[in-house]
């Protein structure tokens, strides 16, 4: 793992205040009650942070939240930047982002975190709103138009 990462690493660890502690290439941290996992990818030399975010989607999901759902997809194309992605066997969705060693600048690193860990929780928050919700019913009224790409500060807001 290149030295970038492990500054980058040991620039979270003081921010948060406490030891990343990893085991197989995984760090575990719970922020707020919720955990978000760091994994060390040595062998693509890059770190990629991620959030279970719900456990499924919710029953019927508006139009509005599959099209930003869909719009998240694209941060993978952009580094740092949060996607979202549902896994087939368990249906849970998660939040990450990947950071390539090379291009990691230590001293921000705990800032993209701290967005990170920010967008993770307001999208599980997002999901648990309307997962409580319900279905929309056929009169609601009409969705507002999606937000920009990406955001005013690097992410697609949500």
């Amino acid at each position: 793992m290149a030295g970038t990462c492990e500054d980058a690493l040991g620039a979270l660890s003081a921010r948060l205040g406490i030891p990343l502690e990893f085991r197989d290439g995984t760090c575990e941290v719970a922020i707020g009650g919720q955990p978000f996992s760091i994994v060390r990818d040595d062998a693509l030399d890059r770190l990629v942070v991620s959030a279970l975010v719900a456990d499924d989607l919710p029953d019927a999901p508006s139009r509005q939240l599959t099209a930003d759902l869909l719009n998240l997809g694209f941060g993978m194309m952009h580094e740092g930047l949060p996607a979202v992605g549902r896994d087939p066997e368990t249906g849970f969705l998660a939040a990450f982002a990947v950071y390539p060693c090379s291009r990691l600048v230590a001293a921000e690193f705990p800032g993209s975190f701290e967005k990170f860990v920010s967008f993770a929780m307001r999208l599980a928050d997002r999901l648990e709103a309307e997962r409580a919700a319900g279905p929309a019913s056929p009169a609601a009224a009409p969705e507002p138009p999606p937000p920009p790409p990406h955001g005013s500060h690097g992410f697609i807001p949500v």
